[in-house]
């Protein structure tokens, strides 16, 4: 490979970040990335909330680093919300309640992913129904209370 390929492989990678970093900092853009970051970062299934928000991202034309880094920050709110949130669905369902702890829990995940997800996909669709049922509603929350504090951000930053 010449000189000047490795060149043009840098420029299209300076491109593509510089393009990531600064898409979507409108103020309405900025509030809707910051909301969908939060509210999609507390997804209940650990591992869902980085491709999720990766699609939006890309669908919406939003701010990828922004969106990405909340939904990182939320991440042990994630873990507090879980287990509220397969409560709520089995109360919505009326199923039986999940037993076990979060310790055995992971223990079996690790010890055979697939046959610990086939037993308990009942589990996950019951915390993932009772995110749907609460996301519209945060996400519009979030939505309404950051438009002050992205007005003032962008005040005091010019």
């Amino acid at each position: 490979m010449s000189l000047g390929r490795y060149f043009c492989v840098f420029r299209k990678i300076k491109d593509i970040t510089t393009a990531q970093l600064s898409q979507g900092l409108s103020l309405h853009d900025s509030r809707i990335a910051i909301s969908m970051a939060l509210t999609i970062g507390i997804f209940p299934i650990m591992g869902l909330s980085t491709p999720i928000n990766f699609i939006c991202c890309h669908f919406f034309k939003l701010n990828q680093p922004i969106v990405q880094s909340l939904s990182w920050v939320v991440g042990p709110i994630k873990i507090v919300l879980i287990l509220p949130f397969i409560r709520l669905g089995e109360w919505l369902f009326q199923a039986p309640p999940f037993k076990l702890s979060l310790q055995e829990f992971t223990r079996r995940f690790f010890d055979d992913a697939a046959a610990t997800t086939y037993e308990f996909i009942w589990t996950f669709a019951h915390a993932i129904s009772a995110w749907c049922l609460f996301a519209p509603i945060i996400y519009a929350l979030l939505f309404c209370l950051l438009k002050p504090v992205v007005s003032r951000l962008s005040v005091t930053q010019t």
